[in-house]
């Protein structure tokens, strides 16, 4: 029964928790303020490095896939928002 146990205490899990923390505040600001695009992708790129990180500890094939896409889509989304506004 223990070893489904939520323990938060490791920096791991804290890590990935921060990471989704970002990631959804991201969210948050670009469905609110739809303006503010750039401050979206770099929050979210941070976050998706931070949840990479904690997916290759653990050698989860699936995370490190999605993460690693939502890397590259939020980095061709800040790519394009500077080819914008140029």
């Amino acid at each position: 029964m223990d070893s489904y146990a939520l323990d938060i205490s490791s920096p791991e899990q804290i890590l990935s928790l921060l990471g989704s923390m970002i990631i959804l505040i991201a969210y948050y600001l670009m469905v609110s303020k739809p303006e503010k695009k750039m401050l979206y992708f770099s929050l979210s790129l941070v976050g998706g490095f931070a949840l990479l990180f904690v997916a290759m500890i653990y050698h989860n094939a699936g995370f490190i896939f999605l993460e690693t896409a939502w890397i590259s889509i939020n980095g061709w989304g800040i790519w394009k928002a500077i080819k914008e506004n140029q």
